[in-house]
């Protein structure tokens, strides 16, 4: 007798076909919906001889199903078998009581052939089926490489490590640093911060936002070289901090320049020995420049275009004074056509004066506008300047809303005679007061609304300022009506300035010593104070005004916070 064993794929709609074979070109197709595979024999004969090949028959299918499962198994196939119900559940049982616990060896086909059957005979046909699931693809084996990981991928934690000992191609930890910074900030991931150890590197760009490149704490870590050193472009949210930034070549050059950005920060770094700036910022918002030495350089901050935001605090900016051909340089701060609110106060600005080649004269100072609007210039130290600040425009935009206030300037410079207050040439809206001049050589206020660089000066205020031992006032004629000047004291002599034993000067009129004068003149300082202001220690630039001072309670309201009757005059309140 010849049994016949087949598997066969019983589909979900009853639909049988063929099951795949395991050794089969194809090995990894799979039915297209899930289904069931089941197991079948077929023994022919007449009805009375079935019952007595019922048993052999058993035991084929049996082993059968062995080889099956073990074909199964090694396909990646479930183990576990469950019964289904057929069309003769009475034949099922009898079959399934015989059905083995485990699968066999694979072996590749699993059809077995046995003796006294013929092909194509009827009967009963026993079923065994395995779970209804559809059979998983195989999953690819990865190949073999001999190429190692990647080392470079940074490590989880946002810290990144830069040394001159690294290698570009570590991994950024602190035991296995990069060699460049330009490869960290390259690679670093927003919200990084790249430590940067002792040594010195080349310049970097960092277009990525988010960044935070530092200098090591207690180390020297120098960036040096390059048109610009380091150059902030299209980003926000970054910050440098604890470098030292130096030697731009270029005469058009930055230590540091920020393009394009927002609430960039650069933070107690030292900038120094850069043409033509220590730092540039240009069409940025929200900059913060704070706590940095910028010297050497020959401008040592330059603002342009929309810088609206921008904070400048705590910064010694000093011996900005290089040699130049023209009229940039040697300048503390300038502000080139900004748009914009900015803040500067709380820095100390010295030394800030260059000579021109051309024509063999002097500029250079610790404030220079030009152009410019809305800009709040208060609380900071200034001496030996060429001038405290100078205003002028080229017509294409004015100089309006620059509030000058509680700021102290102090001379004579290392130069005789070229140390001067506060140049106005534009300054329309404007407020200059509360300030306290000691010892400038050539005037503390030189006012014009003519000549170049000259814009509008209507609604400027001069008020609630201290002049010391120079002339207060150097006044061209045809002034608008809306300039206002009063409330100032002035205390001439005891200098070695030019013009200290001066007053004021008034164009077409001259010299003055007399404040009486100097009203009939100009009609100017009604409230004015000559004499005295009995400060605290002059010798020692300690300008705080002592009880009886002719300053205290004698300024003009101006909006500022005051103590007593009225505001005093000078940087200091009395009592604040």
């Amino acid at each position: 007798m010849v049994v016949e064993v087949a598997a066969i794929f019983r589909a979900p709609n009853g639909t049988v076909s063929p099951a795949p074979r395991p050794d089969a070109a194809d090995s990894s197709a799979t039915p297209e919906a899930p289904g069931n595979l089941e197991f079948t024999a077929a023994f022919p004969g007449p009805a009375p001889r079935r019952a007595a090949h019922r048993g052999r028959a058993r035991a084929l299918a049996a082993a059968s199903l062995a080889i099956l499962l073990g074909v199964t198994a090694a396909a990646g196939l479930p183990a576990l078998l469950s019964p289904r119900p057929a069309d003769d559940p009475g034949a099922l049982a009898k079959a399934g009581s015989d059905a083995p616990e485990s699968g066999g060896p694979g072996l590749g086909s699993p059809s077995v052939a046995g003796e006294g059957a013929s092909p194509g005979s009827s009967g009963v046909v026993p079923q065994v089926v395995l779970p209804s699931t559809a059979l998983p693809s195989p999953t690819k084996a990865t190949a073999a490489t001999d190429t190692p990981p990647r080392t470079n991928v940074p490590p989880p934690s946002p810290d990144r490590w830069v040394a001159t000992t690294g290698s570009d191609s570590a991994d950024g930890s602190v035991t296995r640093p990069w060699r460049s910074i330009q490869h960290a900030v390259d690679v670093t991931l927003s919200g990084g911060v790249i430590t940067v150890r002792a040594g010195t590197y080349h310049g970097f760009v960092v277009r990525r936002s988010g960044l935070v490149v530092q200098g090591a704490s207690g180390e020297s870590a120098v960036v040096s070289g390059g048109t610009y050193v380091v150059l902030v472009e299209g980003v926000s949210n970054a910050t440098i901090r604890h470098l030292t930034i130096q030697k731009a070549p270029d005469r058009w050059g930055s230590g540091i320049r920020i393009n394009g950005s927002r609430n960039v920060r650069v933070e107690n770094s030292l900038v120094r020995d850069n043409h033509s700036f220590g730092i540039k910022v240009k069409d940025s918002t929200g900059v913060r420049v704070t706590n940095n030495e910028i010297r050497g350089n020959d401008t040592g901050i330059e603002l342009s275009g929309s810088v609206g935001g921008t904070v400048i605090s705590g910064n010694r900016i000093h011996h900005n004074n290089r040699m130049v051909t023209s009229s940039r340089g040697g300048n503390g701060i300038v502000f080139a056509k900004t748009s914009g609110l900015v803040t500067v106060s709380g820095n100390t600005l010295w030394g800030n004066r260059a000579r021109h080649l051309t024509d063999n004269g002097y500029d250079g100072g610790a404030f220079e506008v030009y152009a410019s609007s809305n800009l709040r210039i208060t609380g900071n130290i200034m001496w030996d300047n060429n001038n405290v600040m100078e205003t002028g425009t080229d017509g294409s935009a004015p100089c309006s809303h620059i509030n000058f206030t509680r700021n102290v300037a102090y001379g004579p410079g290392t130069v005789v005679n070229e140390t001067q207050g506060v140049i106005l040439r534009c300054a329309s809206s404007s407020l200059i007061a509360n300030n306290t001049f000691d010892g400038l050589d050539t005037f503390a206020f030189y006012v014009t609304a003519s000549g170049s660089f000259a814009g509008s000066i209507g609604g400027l205020r001069i008020e609630n300022n201290i002049v010391l031992r120079g002339r207060i006032y150097s006044l061209d004629k045809g002034l608008p009506g809306s300039l206002v000047i009063d409330h100032n004291l002035d205390f001439p002599g005891g200098s070695t300035a030019e013009y200290s034993d001066h007053l004021a000067f008034v164009e077409g009129h001259g010299n003055t010593d007399s404040l009486a004068e100097f009203r009939s003149w100009t009609g100017y300082d009604a409230h004015g104070i000559q004499a005295n202001p009995r400060l605290a220690d002059r010798a020692k630039h300690d300008y705080r005004l002592r009880a009886g001072s002719p300053a205290i309670d004698a300024g003009a309201r101006i909006g500022s916070a005051y103590v007593g009757s009225a505001p005093d005059i000078g940087r200091f309140e009395r009592g604040a």
